[in-house]
């Protein structure tokens, strides 16, 4: 599927997408200053154990910023985001508005309208372990874990996954990179027997996700109204694909071959809105060889919705 798209959202942690054959894209999220997405910690009474003495935090709070926020709020931003929250201090600064960006942060995790992480709220139990450190004055960790963006945990949202592998299917391998997998080249290890099927060789594909960790082959099964447009460089829509509710997936049928007008830019509707908007120029189609679970040549993860 298709290679630098977008991933949707707001601001706060994982605002979104980017792409392959050019320094990360920023993508121009739909709301203000920056948050932070959701942490690892069980409900009940907050347990500050450590975390990073470079960062400054408990485990809980580093886990939530390690797998939910800093592949994009990290040093140097991408996806759109505007802050970085790799440790105390900076999730301790003040933001334009409600005050620090933990508050801010905290706020996102429960708005419905623009949910961070981008998607789907985080689970009650790890927003409770987050608010619980906040409400206990934000005290310092010195866990022996660092957070760093490169630990993330993979996710499968709907708990279904495609298990035909090759089957010809509009719903095949979701999060696999299409155009490579059908000339027969191995991306990642996802076609380690080199088939191909140059009559599905589409120019542009790839797959939107609840999520920016979402396994290979995950049935993403998106709401009804998402469609990936395609713009040229004057901002006109060239091509309008839209995401199979089954499986996430989006691929055009009509070019096989380089464009006249790339590069291009791209974007993400749903229900007719604009919720994420790819601001760096590509010259590829394959979003899913930078757009994979853990991101690739800058991309902070999955296309998401």
């Amino acid at each position: 599927m298709s290679k630098s798209l977008f991933v949707a959202v707001a601001a706060v942690v994982a605002g979104v997408v980017v792409a392959c054959g050019a320094p990360a894209s920023s993508f121009t999220p739909s709301t203000e200053d920056g948050g932070t997405g959701t942490g690892s910690a069980g409900g009940g009474a907050a347990t500050f154990d450590a975390d990073a003495g470079l960062s400054g935090l408990p485990c809980d709070v580093a886990a939530l910023l390690r797998t939910r926020c800093i592949s994009c709020h990290r040093t140097p931003l991408t996806g759109g985001a505007t802050m970085p929250l790799t440790s105390r201090d900076e999730l301790l600064a003040m933001s334009p508005i409600m005050g620090t960006y933990a508050a801010r942060s905290l706020f996102r995790m429960r708005d419905t309208m623009a949910p961070m992480p981008p998607g789907n709220l985080p689970p009650a139990t790890e927003v409770a372990a987050f608010e619980a450190w906040l409400n206990a004055g934000a005290p310092a960790g010195s866990c022996m874990a660092p957070v760093d963006a490169g630990v993330v945990t993979l996710t499968c949202a709907s708990n279904r996954t495609w298990t035909d592998r090759y089957q010809g299917s509009g719903d095949m391998n979701p999060g696999m990179a299409c155009r490579a997998c059908h000339a027969g080249q191995n991306f990642n290890g996802q076609n380690p027997a080199g088939q191909s099927e140059l009559g599905r060789q589409y120019w542009f594909g790839g797959t939107v996700f609840p999520g920016p960790n979402e396994k290979d082959g995950c049935l993403a099964a998106p709401p009804a109204g998402v469609s990936v447009e395609i713009l040229d460089l004057d901002g006109g829509v060239r091509l309008t694909m839209p995401v199979r509710t089954s499986s996430g997936n989006f691929f055009n049928t009509t070019i096989r071959t380089a464009p006249t007008w790339l590069p291009y830019r791209a974007r993400v509707r749903r229900n007719g809105v604009v919720v994420s908007t790819m601001t760096t120029p590509q010259m590829s189609g394959d979003c899913n060889l930078c757009h994979t679970e853990r991101g690739e040549q800058g991309a902070p993860g999955r296309i998401t919705w």
